[in-house]
């Protein structure tokens, strides 16, 4: 059965008749969840976004056949430990939009996971043994006071976008080449000083808005990249190397400190790129 109650300014969560295999109250004000849900056995999508939630309880250990859970846009402070419990987790863990300072430990626990996303939360570190979420294609957690990353998280050979923008990292991990199915990276709105050029298969890379004082030459070596944001940097001249970017459709360096606009740009153009300078 499936429970739909969206969008109904509910302050209550509707009553349980039965067992469900999906329930949404998506979109209401509902601060309280009865102990009943956590005796739903048979869920598999559980939808509690956009209400006015503060606590997760250990229950939610007890909903073992739970394959994706929003938790979003709520006023959630802790993850309980009991997330770790939930091992058919596969397709979707969504906890951003809340005031979380802090993930539990047992959240790494989830190697099946391939979507999380903690975007705009209070934390300042990822968990430390996130490398051991090894099924995670899409990581997002934009928005945060991240200062470093793990080197764990160069464990993730099937990451594909990881979304990083608006925290306070300063550099990549050593071994960040390791994720070689990397194909977006957006890291707009952080203290980076380094392009990565080790992520071969990128199509995208976004550094708006960090330290960057130099392209290097090996950027050649991004053969698919399709879109580079490097607007509002330092940087002061641009390697003609670009031009090797055969599949490049938008360049954007404004706000930067380029001296010169080098005349071959307008090849750059000619090959269908937007240049924006």
């Amino acid at each position: 059965m499936y429970l739909n109650a969206e969008g109904q300014n509910l302050t209550e969560f509707p009553l349980l008749n039965g067992f469900y295999s999906e329930i949404s109250v998506f979109n209401n004000m509902i601060e309280d969840i009865p102990e009943s849900l956590w005796g739903q056995s048979e869920l598999k999508v559980l939808n509690l976004s956009a209400n006015k939630i503060k606590y997760i309880s250990d229950g939610l250990a007890n909903l073992t056949k739970l394959e994706m859970i929003d938790l979003g846009h709520n006023e959630i402070s802790e993850i309980p430990a009991a997330i770790g419990s939930l091992a058919h987790l596969w397709s979707y863990l969504y906890i951003h939009s809340n005031n979380i300072t802090q993930l539990p430990d047992e959240l790494t626990q989830l190697s099946r996971l391939e979507y999380l996303n903690i975007s705009q939360n209070k934390l300042e570190k990822l968990p430390k043994d996130i490398g051991m979420m090894t099924s995670l294609k899409e990581l997002k957690a934009e928005g945060n006071r991240i200062t470093a990353l793990p080197d764990t998280l160069c464990q993730l050979h099937h990451m594909v976008e990881l979304h990083l923008a608006g925290n306070k990292i300063k550099a990549l991990p050593k071994n960040f080449s390791n994720l070689s199915r990397l194909r977006c990276l957006h890291l707009n709105n952080n203290s980076i000083a380094d392009i990565p050029i080790g992520n071969i298969e990128m199509t995208e890379i976004h550094l708006r808005n960090n330290l960057i004082t130099v392209i290097p030459q090996e950027i050649k070596a991004l053969t698919k990249l399709r879109k580079l944001d490097l607007r509002g940097n330092h940087i002061r001249t641009i390697p003609k190397e670009i031009l090797d970017l055969k599949y490049l459709e938008r360049l954007d360096l404004r706000w930067n400190r380029i001296d010169v606009v080098p005349l071959w740009v307008r090849e750059l153009k000619e090959q269908g790129c937007l240049v924006w300078v």
